[in-house]
């Protein structure tokens, strides 16, 4: 327990690092000086008689602290506690172990007035928002938040990706900026706060859509859940656990729903002739538009798993490369190049490596020509950019229909084409597969088996006339 001993057989005694400033000053239990660690004997074998005297003298030295730092000239403290975050959690920590708080709530209700008598009401309500109710800053919450969600975190906690994780940032961001404040606490939010945010500020201030909304809303309820219930930060005054104000219950009023769109405008593939418009379009290698459509084709790899590579995952030699996350397990997979692709691939390699050197070797990318949005570390750019091209080269009554995506559906339509035998083609692509009682047994392809599945799709786009124009 904190700061308290007990040897075999004896009773409690306090012990703790003495405070700097009392380092040398009388000790008022034993008439000497303190030295670098104080032992005081609490004279007593039970616990709670001894939590309870512990608190007392804590609170009695963190007084005589104070005062020395007033006699030292050393603040402009004016004999008040120090209201730092650190102090609060200390003295938080503190309550949580009191057998019976009078004591210590006494000693700090006296501290605290004495801080607003001198000017410092905003600190000293600040203050005791922490400590009685663990009113830590919403940006505070976040960084700890997000440390305890990593990967490889020590509390078996599911970790977040990084889009999740930065989209979390995102959603504290547009709160700060509802609340108005300067450093909002956990505790400042309240269901009627949550509601003009969701209802007024999101929609009408923010100018997001109900889709990104409903994404805001569960990422903070997240956040004030891990609050609640794993580090039981936001409690009343009593010591019950708040109710998260993120959790919508009622239904409201009916959304419109989005219409389905008709059959023959569903999403489809791209025959030969549309690729080789395409690809004319761009017809030397190097330019980042020519290049991210081309590997789209041969790879049916999702936009942004091309577009946010980064280069410690390509082979030099183009061989290959690793997508290192992605929307689902399947998704983290190798992806082997045959032939022009595999020649396209290294001369790329080679391109942005002379255009990024004095970058990290961790930080350059197969495509530094298309930003990352910082939000989501997606190339929103590419995908804008396609539909724009393809609206100009394939016309307007393809809308709907085509879009950078369609590669991807191209490739998995010639991969079935070529014989490419179902659960092959969708280790391949990244697709999620059909959960069996066996998966624990299979451990994938190799490379050379997998490499030898994307030369069969090469042949059928050859055979196709896909590559007239790569």
């Amino acid at each position: 327990m904190k700061y308290l001993i007990k040897p075999r057989g004896r009773g409690y005694s306090l012990r703790m690092v003495t405070p700097e400033i009392l380092i040398g000053t009388k000790n008022p239990w034993t008439s000497k000086p303190f030295g670098k660690e104080i032992k005081l004997g609490l004279n007593t074998q039970r616990h709670a008689e001894a939590v309870r005297i512990r608190d007392v003298r804590l609170g009695q030295i963190r007084l005589l602290e104070a005062e020395a730092l007033a006699d030292a000239g050393r603040g402009s403290v004016g004999r008040i506690i120090d209201l730092s975050p650190e102090s609060a959690a200390e003295w938080r920590q503190m309550r949580e172990e009191a057998a019976d708080r009078y004591d210590i709530d006494s000693v700090l209700s006296d501290e605290l007035e004495r801080a607003v008598r001198a000017g410092r009401k905003a600190e000293a309500r600040a203050f005791a928002g922490r400590v009685y109710k663990g009113a830590i800053p919403i940006d505070e919450a976040l960084t700890m938040y997000l440390e305890e969600r990593r990967e490889g975190n020590p509390f078996g906690y599911d970790p977040l990706a990084v889009t999740t994780a930065l989209n979390v940032r995102s959603s504290v961001k547009h709160l700060i900026a509802f609340l108005g404040t300067e450093s909002p606490t956990l505790h400042d939010v309240t269901p009627d706060q949550v509601f003009k945010f969701r209802t007024e500020y999101l929609p009408l201030v923010a100018k997001v859509g109900p889709g990104t909304v409903a994404k805001h809303m569960t990422l903070l309820r997240g956040l004030w859940s891990w609050a609640i219930a794993d580090k039981k930060l936001l409690k009343a005054k009593s010591g019950r656990p708040i109710r998260n104000p993120w959790i919508i219950e009622e239904k409201g009023t009916p959304k419109k729903k989005a219409a389905k769109p008709k059959p023959e405008e569903a999403r489809t593939a791209f025959t030969p002739e549309q690729v080789s418009l395409l690809f004319k379009g761009f017809p030397a290698w190097g330019s980042r538009q020519g290049d991210v459509m081309r590997l789209a084709l041969v790879t049916g790899c999702r936009i942004d798993e091309v577009g946010s590579l980064k280069l410690e995952h390509v082979q030099p030699d183009g061989a290959g490369f690793t997508v290192p996350k992605g929307k689902s397990e399947s998704a983290r997979r190798y992806v082997p190049l045959v032939e022009d692709a595999q020649r396209l691939l290294a001369q790329r390699v080679s391109m942005v490596k002379d255009m990024q050197q004095g970058l990290a070797e961790v930080e350059q990318r197969l495509f530094p020509e298309w930003p990352l949005k910082p939000s989501t570390q997606k190339i929103n750019a590419a995908s804008q950019w396609f539909t724009r091209y393809r609206r100009k080269v394939l016309g307007a009554e393809t809308d709907g229909r085509l879009a950078m995506h369609s590669f991807r559906h191209t490739w998995g339509t010639m991969a079935r084409r070529a014989g490419v035998a179902e659960d092959r083609w969708k280790e391949l692509g990244g697709w999620a597969k059909k959960r069996e009682a066996s998966d624990v047994y299979d451990h994938g392809l190799v490379e050379e088996q997998l490499r030898a599945e994307q030369a069969k799709v090469w042949e059928a786009y050859r055979a196709a006339g896909y590559l007239k124009a790569f």
